[in-house]
């Protein structure tokens, strides 16, 4: 079973524009290769890379949409 690499993030504080912003999203990556100029969450949230906070764990509150997403490339070949 392959799933897709993910990892956490959240816009930090000095860029965030409301509490939605604060969400922790579920991010991609490419296989190979280096990260795309622009990152989208699998709910289609982008970020630019500079703005992220990466996240050892979920804080704060997650997108579900994210979430569930992340979930189910773990779960399907």
């Amino acid at each position: 079973m392959s799933s897709q690499p993910h990892f956490m993030a959240r816009v930090r504080a000095e860029f965030a524009r409301s509490e939605q912003d604060k969400s922790c999203h579920f991010f991609p990556l490419p296989a190979d290769g280096p990260p795309p100029p622009m990152l989208y969450a699998y709910c289609g949230f982008g970020i630019l890379p500079g703005e992220a906070e990466a996240l050892d764990g979920p804080a704060g509150m997650p997108c579900l949409q994210c979430l569930m997403a992340a979930v189910l490339s773990d779960t399907t070949a």
